[in-house]
């Protein structure tokens, strides 16, 4: 029942965002905004087909950071705030006032591309990794240990990776480039909570260090 009540409110989730696309163009009819939603709903999907059965990610996904730390409320809170920016901004851009203009159809299909293959990154660190959750905390509940495995053998945050991907795909789906500016600010809120949970984790979970030294790069092999 957990489990439903998280997956359905996964979906709540996309539709509450994806609704500041349409506020912003101030139409319902918006090709644009209705690609966006189907590409993530595609997404959205392949996130919890992926996941073993038995699996309690979904429901660790979906808590809130109320007992997180500090810093990492603060960066959520606000990744939060600049998603909503983000989307209003490029329905105001496509699909209002029309400043990008028009945009080749390639890089509309690169930015669904980029899109999907990040959430399929994202989908299968998930799957890898039992100790995945949204908020950066030890889970010292179900014996927390270091995933070492799969994409985790690459990069120690493919899940990071993933995200990036995929916000990088939406100014593109959107024919927005006005909403690359938030974009790149919400990636690099991204790159610092990556830096910060590495230090996190580097100081409080066993076996993180050596981990890190086998698996030196975070994001992107032989670059950072």
């Amino acid at each position: 029942m957990q489990k439903s009540k998280a997956i359905i409110a996964s979906y709540l989730g996309l539709i509450f965002f994806s609704a500041f696309i349409f506020l912003g163009a101030g139409k319902l009819w918006y090709w644009q905004g209705f690609l966006y939603l189907v590409a993530a709903l595609i997404g959205t999907t392949f996130n919890h087909l992926l996941l073993p059965k038995g699996s309690t990610l979904t429901e660790e996904r979906m808590k809130t950071a109320q007992n997180g730390l500090d810093w990492d409320k603060k960066i959520l809170g606000l990744t939060f705030i600049l998603s909503l920016v983000t989307f209003f901004v490029a329905g105001l851009d496509s699909g209002r006032f029309h400043w990008t203009g028009k945009v080749p159809l390639s890089l509309t299909v690169i930015g669904v591309l980029l899109l999907l293959t990040g959430q399929l990154i994202f989908a299968f660190a998930k799957r890898e990794n039992a100790f995945f959750s949204s908020t950066v905390r030890l889970q010292t509940e179900i014996g927390h240990q270091v995933c070492a495995s799969g994409l985790y053998r690459v990069v120690r945050h493919p899940g990071y990776l993933g995200l990036i991907l995929a916000n990088l795909g939406f100014p593109l789906i959107m024919n927005a480039y006005t909403a690359f500016l938030p974009t790149l600010l919400g990636i690099a809120l991204i790159l610092l909570r990556t830096q910060l949970e590495d230090r996190f984790l580097n100081e409080n979970l066993e076996g993180y260090r050596a981990y890190a030294q086998k698996t030196p790069y975070r994001l992107i092999p032989w670059v950072y």
